[in-house]
Formats: C-alpha cells, sequence, structure tokens
C-alpha cells in the first residue's frame, strides 16, 4: 500500500507542473494545480510516515498541517469558477478558511514553544504512527485537526451538488467538447465525494476510538482499500482527459469574441474533438482576437510563420487547429479576414474617396486583381457591384 502513496505523489506532481507550467490559463486550472499540488504533498509525507522513514525526514513534519487543512479550499474553487465560467469572491468563502486558520495558529505555537515540544511529536510519529493523532499541537489534537479538516471537505462537496446538478441540467447539448467537461466534472466530483465521506470515517473513528460501521471495525483492510483506490483515480482520471490539462474548455456562456464573429463554411461545432498537440483553445482564440484587433492580417507580409509567432505555437498547430475549429486553411482564415475588413471599409463609404486598388491594399492584398478575385469568391460579387447593392438597398 505504501508503494501507492508514492505513485500517487509522482502523478500529483506530474499534473502539478502541467498545469502550472501553461504559458496562460484561466483561474480555474490554477485552482486545480493547487489541489493537486497539496495532494500530492500530502501522499509524499503519508508514504514517508507509513514507510517509517520519518526519522530520515524530520524536517517534513508539523509545518504541512495548514496545507492540509486548506485542500478543500482549491477543490471548491475549481468547480465554481468551471460551472460558473468565472470566478467572484464571496464573504462567505472565509468560512472555507476555518479549517487552515486553526492550521496556522497550532503551527506557530509548536514552532515557538521549546524544540522538546516538536522533538516529543516527532518521537511519537516514528515509534506509533497511529497514535501521532491523539499528540495536542496547541489548541487541538491532531486528530481534531483531521477530523475538522475532512468534514469541511465533506461538506464543501455537499454544497456544490445542488450547482453541479443545475450545471448538467442546463447543459444538454451534445456537443462534444460540452460533454467531456461535463464528464470531467462528474467523475471528478464522484470520486471527491468518496474520498469525503472514507476520510471522515477515518477521523470520527480515529478521534473517538470507534467504529462507525461494524463491517469496518471489524474489517479495516477493507475501507483502506477503498480509500488508496479512491486516491489513485484522483491522481490518474486526469490523463483520460487531455483538453481539461492542455486548454480551457468554456462551455457555459457564448463565444462573442472578434474570432468567431465569421462563420466560415461547413463547420459545426459538434465537430470539436480532443485538442491534437494539447492546444490551448481557448489561448488561441483570444490571441486570434488580439491580432484582428491590431489588424495585423493586412499585413501584406503577414504569413502563416508570423501568425504562429504571434500565436506562441508551430505552425502545424496553426493549421491544425483552423483547420479542425474553423474548417479553413491558413491562408482561406486570412482572406477571409481581409474581405470582412473590406465590405467593412466599402459599407463605410471608403470607395467615395478611394480607389478599389487602394482599398485592396489596405486590406493587405497585393493588388486590385487578386482582391477582387478573392472578393467575389467569397461574397458573389464584385467590390464595385456589391458598393452598388448595398446603394440599391439602402
Amino acid at each position: 500500500m505504501n508503494n501507492i502513496l508514492l505513485i500517487i505523489a509522482v502523478f500529483g506532481f506530474v499534473l502539478t507542473i502541467n498545469l502550472f507550467a501553461r504559458k496562460r490559463t484561466n483561474l480555474s486550472i490554477l485552482f486545480l494545480a493547487l489541489f493537486y499540488l497539496i495532494y500530492s504533498i500530502y501522499a509524499v509525507q503519508n508514504y514517508i510516515i507509513t514507510a517509517n522513514l520519518i526519522s530520515n525526514f524530520k524536517w517534513f513534519y508539523v509545518w504541512p498541517l495548514p496545507i492540509y487543512n486548506l485542500i478543500a479550499v482549491p477543490m471548491y474553487f475549481y468547480f465554481v469558477s468551471t460551472i460558473n465560467n468565472g470566478f467572484k469572491w464571496k464573504w462567505f468563502y472565509l468560512i472555507l478558511f476555518v479549517p487552515f486558520v486553526l492550521g496556522i495558529i497550532d503551527t506557530i505555537i509548536i514552532y515557538t514553544s521549546p524544540k522538546a515540544v516538536y522533538d516529543a511529536l516527532l518521537e511519537l510519529a516514528i515509534t506509533n504512527p497511529i497514535k501521532r493523532f491523539h499528540a495536542k499541537y496547541g489548541l487541538l489534537y491532531l486528530s481534531q485537526h483531521y477530523i475538522i479538516r475532512h468534514i469541511w471537505q465533506f461538506l464543501a462537496v455537499i454544497t456544490l451538488f445542488p450547482l453541479m446538478l443545475n450545471f448538467i441540467r442546463s447543459n444538454k447539448s451534445k456537443e462534444n467538447a460540452k460533454l467531456i467537461l461535463i464528464r470531467w466534472l462528474i467523475i471528478l466530483y464522484a470520486l471527491m465525494f468518496l474520498m469525503s465521506i472514507l476520510t471522515c470515517i477515518h477521523a470520527i473513528e480515529r478521534a473517538f476510538d470507534i467504529g462507525i460501521l461494524s463491517l469496518l471495525q471489524d474489517n479495516a483492510t477493507l475501507i483502506n482499500i477503498s480509500f488508496y483506490i479512491v486516491l489513485f483515480l484522483i491522481a490518474i482520471i486526469p490523463i483520460s482527459f487531455p483538453s481539461i490539462l492542455y486548454s480551457n474548455l468554456n462551455i457555459t456562456a457564448p463565444n462573442t469574441s472578434i474570432a468567431n464573429t465569421v462563420t466560415p463554411p461547413n463547420t459545426s461545432n459538434n465537430s470539436i474533438k480532443e485538442p491534437k498537440y494539447g492546444l490551448n483553445i481557448e489561448d488561441i482564440r483570444s490571441k486570434l482576437d488580439l491580432i484582428i484587433k491590431q489588424d495585423l492580417f493586412s499585413d501584406p507580409n503577414f504569413d502563416l510563420n508570423k501568425c504562429a509567432q504571434e500565436l506562441g505555437i508551430p505552425t502545424h498547430q496553426v493549421s491544425h487547429f483552423l483547420k479542425q475549429h474553423m474548417n479553413l486553411s491558413f491562408s482561406s482564415y486570412r482572406n477571409m479576414l481581409r474581405i470582412e475588413k473590406a465590405k467593412r471599409l466599402i459599407k463605410n463609404d471608403y470607395l467615395s474617396l478611394n480607389t478599389i486598388e487602394a482599398l485592396a491594399l489596405t486590406c493587405g492584398f497585393a493588388n486590385r486583381s487578386s482582391f477582387s478575385k478573392v472578393f467575389k469568391k467569397l461574397t458573389d460579387f464584385s467590390p464595385g457591384a456589391y458598393l452598388e447593392s448595398l446603394q440599391n438597398n439602402s
């Protein structure tokens, strides 16, 4: 069983590094990364204690207590920020920090006490790891910290249930991206619920030396095995959801970005699949918005290489993104943006003071001929005919 804790820690740290290392991310992913960081530290310390290695790591004791007491916070905030597509602080969130504050107080008391106090706690953890929970830290015994922490975690999970239920009911679309996120949240929530129940049982039994369930009292191995399985699943389950790790799936609010104001031909939201190459979809969309706002596509020298540089990804990933999510090649996408700009300028009476050749150059085309050819292909009108149709309609 001890080796499972070590495996859990390794998976947890890999996930944490993966999530924190992303160049741009939303707040919900940072909450998830913080949860896995705490989770991993917890697994490492439990491995060290259960494997009787704490005497070799005497410094790795007591100080993580406030961190462990914080574990319900990033987990709760992750679900809230993902479901609400953003995070807004509310005063009652302070309740989540009660175990953390108690842990801080007791940790300060221990480290400001004579060294013999810390040594006694450490000696108990070395000689009798189970009885270490009956040691008094400051205001509370370790068992009391343990039970408060996990009751808070259980209450946080229960509080999330109505929010989860409403989220699932309000997102009945069959779009693949939505289904992926909903499936991920359901699985993670179920695992967190199971973990909170198992840890609460552990905590109450350790605090009061009682058996909550006669079956579990007579067969402690059963609950231990279940506990380890749940911990292991929480550590490895994100591997099955690469879009959760590498992209910010946004499904609660419609995308109103400039990059999506033009509807490319033959595209459907149902075609969205798990992102290849670990693409950060929302990050790419936001950067494309910036490219459009800065009018970079109107530069005659704006090609696939320059676009890739602006996005901070290789050229083949740019091509894959445009093909997968817009069903367009890069040149087709660039031409579409340029023609949309030309249509806006024509509607704003640009041609009343300028020539069609000037319009072509302004929109990034090398000459009038290539501009007119692309314009007619995308609008079924020549620039002059398009202007005439606008005048007739007005």
